[in-house]
């Protein structure tokens, strides 16, 4: 029961979520994470943060909005934001630094990724709308028991 925290989820659900998310955004921006892991920089998260807006029940569907914002020279922010039918229930942020993985030391952000990411201020103003080039992945709906 390391899912539950009297009666809603646990905290760290969030966490896994987010990584979730980021798997998914790089796949749908045609980089997936198995590519990375064989032939791209290393993205490690150096800082993670999640705040919780509203309570998240154990039966509640979220489905969750991922984005990239904020690209430096070597480091980026991946944000999730988490819905409940409609509203915002938490949100949480990963900031990832990119290394070359045999020395791991910090080496310049993939161009690619810079033209994908969002400017560091931008949010979605509508979580539900999707048009072509949205720079936004939408997840499935997660069941809180079995994810």
């Amino acid at each position: 029961m390391s899912e539950v925290d009297v009666a809603q989820i646990h905290f760290t659900a969030l966490f896994r979520w987010m990584d979730r998310g980021l798997s998914e955004w790089l796949a749908n921006a045609g980089h997936p994470f198995t590519e990375l892991l064989a032939q791209g920089p290393g993205i490690p998260v150096v800082d993670a943060h999640a705040q919780f807006r509203k309570r998240i029940l154990l039966d509640d569907e979220i489905d969750l909005t991922t984005w990239m914002a904020a690209v430096g020279t070597s480091s980026f922010r991946s944000r999730h934001w988490f819905m409940r039918g409609g509203e915002l229930v938490a949100d949480g942020e990963l900031i990832h630094v990119c290394l070359d993985r045999a020395t791991r030391v910090a080496i310049p952000a993939p161009e690619w990724l810079h033209e994908l990411a969002t400017p560091d201020a931008w949010r979605p103003m509508d979580p539900h709308h999707s048009r072509p080039g949205d720079p936004v992945v939408r997840v499935d709906a997660y069941e809180q028991r079995g994810s």
